[in-house]
């Protein structure tokens, strides 16, 4: 693979990472018509969620099938900029400043650089929330994107186990910045030995669908601080009515009159034993997308899969790449095509189009493992 870094810039002046992985040229014998913009979640780094090793990596998994793949990291985590106050970065912002000013940001320089007006976009958990958010406004921003795949991810998380914490979460505004990539490294060691806090592992991971070694790996480096606005808007998250804005009118997130006239293809991938992220919230918010072409697949046991699925093994469990990955290919190649009334380079660009590239035969049939769906009228609806 050729993987090359990149920095594009907010609005308000915050440098952003992105890094790009593509097929080595003398491998590169097709390509598919749109890049493929991966979100990370919540303090976390781009590379470790999507890009965790050479054995495990959805990134390389596209890569190798002839997508142009982007890994970004939002303001704050990975390589991105961090709260700075002699270079005037303040310690306090907020999700909606990740929906606002990253998200469009980062967008923007994939199809200036891609030179391509549309992308496919993958969110792993907050990433998830974010593009919920731009999908309900329904602005240019949203008018990128070919399809979207939210990736354990809602946002309703009243049955989260993190919601034992909502009474504390506005606490944190006494904070300059909430430790929680400090108090993961030092956690990471104990990670699924005896000395281990089972409450915690499960949260991030099924124990029996991860490699202890990788687990350790994640915990120990993907996290970063998180600034006490995220925190403080993420409690809205554990009400009834889920994730809100954090400015008037406070709108939420997943506003039932927004999705509902959501037109763009999404694809909803959930674990059974998601601790963080629950299936139950992310059925919620399936049922309120008003696109045609919609999937659920709760990934687990009794969807045909052959273990349990927590929050981040949905990437990088043992199993993804016969039982995931194939299924996340093959949404992604059956929406490659041109849109109706869709110009598939940009006016940045005169380059002729690239040549679409076949699907992998078997996603592209099946659907990869796992994960009960029939077809719906206008394309996936679930029947879990």
């Amino acid at each position: 693979m050729q993987k090359s870094n990149h920095t594009c810039s907010t609005p308000d002046g915050w440098k952003l990472h992105l890094v790009r992985t593509r097929k080595k040229p003398q491998d590169a014998s097709s390509s598919r018509l749109y890049p493929v913009l991966c979100v990370p979640g919540l303090a976390s780094s781009g590379a470790y969620s999507f890009d965790q090793s050479p054995d495990v990596s959805f990134v390389d998994y596209l890569a190798s099938r002839g997508f142009d793949v982007w890994v970004c990291e939002l303001r704050g985590n990975g390589l991105s900029d961090k709260a700075s106050l002699l270079e005037g970065r303040s310690r306090w912002w907020t999700i909606d400043d990740m929906v606002d000013r990253d998200l469009p940001a980062v967008i923007d320089y994939v199809c200036m650089a891609t030179r391509c007006s549309a992308l496919h976009v993958v969110g792993h958990s907050m990433g998830g929330m974010i593009l919920t958010a731009a999908l309900a406004r329904g602005d240019a921003t949203s008018a990128r994107m070919r399809s979207v795949m939210i990736v354990g991810s809602s946002c309703f998380l009243a049955r989260s186990w993190w919601g034992v914490l909502a009474p504390t979460l506005p606490a944190s505004k006494a904070l300059y910045s909430v430790p929680a990539g400090a108090a993961l490294r030092l956690y990471s060691a104990l990670a699924f030995t005896r000395l281990a806090v089972r409450a915690v592992d499960v949260l991030y991971f099924w124990p029996t669908n991860v490699d202890p070694a990788l687990a350790r790996a994640v915990l120990a480096r993907n996290f970063s601080s998180i600034s006490p606005g995220v925190i403080t808007q993420f409690a809205s998250a554990f009400r009834p009515k889920g994730l809100r804005a954090s400015r008037p009118p406070y709108a939420p997130y997943a506003d039932p009159g927004a999705l509902a006239k959501v037109t763009t293809p999404v694809m909803m991938i959930t674990g059974d034993k998601d601790k963080m992220c629950p299936p139950q919230g992310a059925r919620a918010q399936f049922e309120l997308l008003g696109c045609a072409d919609k999937r659920l697949v709760v990934l687990g046991p009794a969807s045909g899969n052959s273990t349990h699925f927590g929050h981040f093994d949905i990437l990088m469990g043992k199993v993804v790449h016969a039982e995931v990955f194939p299924q996340m290919l093959a949404w992604l190649a059956r929406h490659d095509t041109l849109a109706d009334g869709m110009d598939l380079r940009s006016s940045l660009s005169s380059s002729p189009a690239p040549s679409h590239a076949a699907s992998d035969a078997a996603a592209a049939g099946s659907g990869g493992g796992g994960g009960r769906a029939e077809e719906g009228q206008g394309g996936m609806q679930s029947v879990q």
